[in-house]
Order: structure tokens, then sequence, then C-alpha cells
């Protein structure tokens, strides 16, 4: 070996193993739990709200039941008795202007659609019920007097332009002996609904209504 060369490897400063040191992230840990916090803060405050919420609409109900019962005491039995008597009789009212019958329509049908040379001699009607279709009809009975046959075919033509009259049939034709006149019978039905009280009201005010001058500014 050659002189001053060294024969062994080993440092001479000793070798130190130094230790890992592992960190933890205490900052987040700790917005975690202030997280964690305030959600359990926030639902209980929700729980007590709707907890008081819920008693306060108790209570108003409560309230509100013993004003309704107050007022019941202070009004009176006998009151609120006749109040309930009266009321029926209101809608008795009602239901009887809703079946009235009024025959003035018939008559205007009659003066609109009859020929001059027609003449009437008694008048009648009755409330009947159809048998086919169960409906409720006015059947009107005439008798009446005219010049000659074709009329009687004219006037009954004429009926068919107004639409109050439904199914107009004349009978018991026969000339007079002492007038040399045609002498007839008449019969024909209306829609009981057409004769209302209501509707004859309603078409009345339309009436006025439109019979009213407009005030127009010129």
């Amino acid at each position: 070996m050659e002189p001053g060369t060294p024969t062994s490897f080993i440092p001479k400063r000793p070798i130190i193993s130094e230790p890992v040191s592992v960190q933890r992230n205490s900052r987040s840990i700790g917005l975690f739990t202030l997280i964690t916090f305030v959600i359990m803060i926030g639902t209980a405050l929700s729980y007590v709200g709707i907890y008081l919420y819920q008693k306060q609409l108790l209570d108003q109900k409560a309230n509100l039941g013993t004003s309704i019962t107050e007022a019941q005491n202070e009004i009176g039995t006998d009151f609120l008795l006749e109040v309930k008597r009266l009321n029926d009789r209101i809608e008795g009212v009602r239901d009887l202007l809703k079946t009235h019958v009024v025959v003035t329509p018939i008559f205007d049908a009659l003066q609109r659609t009859t020929l001059r040379s027609v003449q009437y001699k008694t008048f009648g009607y009755a409330l009947v019920s159809d048998s086919l279709t169960k409906q409720h009809l006015v059947t009107v009975t005439l008798t009446g007097t005219t010049k000659s046959y074709s009329i009687i075919a004219l006037q009954s033509d004429a009926f068919t332009e107004n639409p109050l009259i439904k199914n107009p049939v004349f009978s018991g034709l026969s000339i007079n002996e002492k007038t040399g006149a045609v002498d007839f019978k008449l019969v024909f039905d209306v829609n009981i609904q057409d004769l209302s009280f209501e509707k004859f009201i309603n078409n009345l005010q339309k009436k006025e209504m439109s019979s009213e001058p407009s005030n127009t500014q010129t």
C-alpha cells in the first residue's frame, strides 16, 4: 500500500438520524368544529322558534273560539232562531219566484203573430208534463173565428216565426151558420222556462235600459 492512503471509510463525524416531525393542521380542525357548533345552535334555535309559533297559533285559536262563544251568548238563542226563520222564508220566496208562471209573454207572442182577420174568443192554459221528455210545459187552448180556411193556413205559418209558440194545431174547423165565418180551436205548447217570473223581470229591465236615451255630448 501506498503511504498516506486512508485505510478506513468510516466517517469521522457520527451519523445522527433526526426524527421526522409530522405537523398537523390544527387551524383546519378548529374551523370545522366552529362550523359544526354554529349548525347545532341554528338547528336548536329553529326548533325553539317553531315551537313558540305553534303555541302562539293555538293560543289565537283558543281566543277566537272564546270570542265566538261570548258573541253567541250576547246575541241570544232567540235572535238566532229568528234569523234562521227569516232566511228560510227568503229561500222559500226565491223558490216560488223560480216556479211562478207569467202568461204575459203568451199574450205578447199572440199579438205579434196573429193576423188582423183572426179573432180569439176564449183563452186558457194548463201546466202539463210531456210523456216522452218528462219536461213541464204550458199548454194553451184558444177558440176563435176567421173569414176563411186559407187564413187559418196563413196563421199557422205565422206561428212558426215565433220561437215561444210550439206545435200549434188547429182543429174543430166549422162554418158558423149565423156569420158565415170559420170557427176553430187552437192548441199550442210553451216551455215553462220561457214563462218564469224571473226571466220576465229580467226582460223588462233590459227593455227599460235599452229604451233610455243615451247621454252623448255633441
